[in-house]
């Protein structure tokens, strides 16, 4: 058996939560158990977790007849080094909860073999909290969730990271909503990866498809300096 067909036979006939993001990870983990396991799969709705994030999450669940439970917090937590520590933490939390007052048996993410050797805080919440990680259990990684994808015919989420790592800082509802509304805007001109990061005055704008953005630079610009004094292009590969 290949290292998928290991975890569909360990996880057989269990009842199962799953911390789903709607990520390539998570979508696959829930595919794969959902045909061989009762799975509640569960996104957590964060005021810095995009509506773009939940509707990409509830639509790949649909497409995949996934029974998915949506829960959302009014919480902001601090926007410091440990902010996925504390965001995992509560997540964990609640899913624990879940699992023990409606009856599963464990709790599961789409932790992979290649996240256990960076620097991750959320993994330290993770083992506090119990919570199993079937995916780097087999030492499943990146390459073979994309190739499992592949022979599935699944299609890959857009990659998405919650919106605190726009800042640099503590930040207010009010900055979190003008961020995603920014980002919305600017997905207009793109559908590959967005960010745009906030320094006070200044934006920095990060995308996979740097000449849709220089090709619609005023309009672009007309929009952003409502907000910004001034705005700019990272070159770089985006995070």
């Amino acid at each position: 058996m290949d290292k998928f067909d290991r975890l569909t036979n360990k996880y057989k006939d269990k009842k199962i939560v799953i911390a789903y993001s709607g990520g390539i990870d998570s979508l696959i983990l829930s595919v794969l158990l959902n045909k061989v396991s009762d799975v509640l799969c569960v996104f957590i709705k964060f005021p810095f977790i995009s509506e773009y994030s939940l509707n990409n999450a509830i639509k790949y669940a649909k497409e995949y007849n996934l029974n998915l439970r949506v829960i959302y917090l009014n919480d902001i937590i601090k926007n410091d080094s440990l902010r996925c520590y504390y965001c995992k933490k509560r997540m964990f939390k609640i899913l624990n909860n879940i699992k023990e007052k409606e009856g599963y048996d464990i709790v599961v993410d789409g932790t992979i073999y290649d996240d256990l050797s960076e620097d991750r805080p959320g993994l330290k919440a993770k083992k506090e909290l119990s919570i199993l990680s079937p995916l780097a259990e087999f030492n499943i990684t990146k390459k073979d969730i994309i190739n499992k994808a592949k022979s599935l015919n699944i299609g890959i989420p857009p990659k998405e990271t919650c919106l605190l790592t726009r800042f640099e800082k503590d930040v207010t509802l009010k900055d979190i909503k003008k961020v995603e509304k920014l980002e919305d805007f600017l997905r207009k001109f793109s559908n590959k990866v967005i960010r745009l990061r906030d320094f006070g005055d200044i934006a920095i704008l990060e995308c996979e498809e740097i000449e849709k953005f220089f090709n619609n630079r005023e309009k672009i610009l007309n929009e952003l300096k409502k907000y910004y004094k001034k705005v700019c292009l990272n070159l770089e590969k985006y995070r």
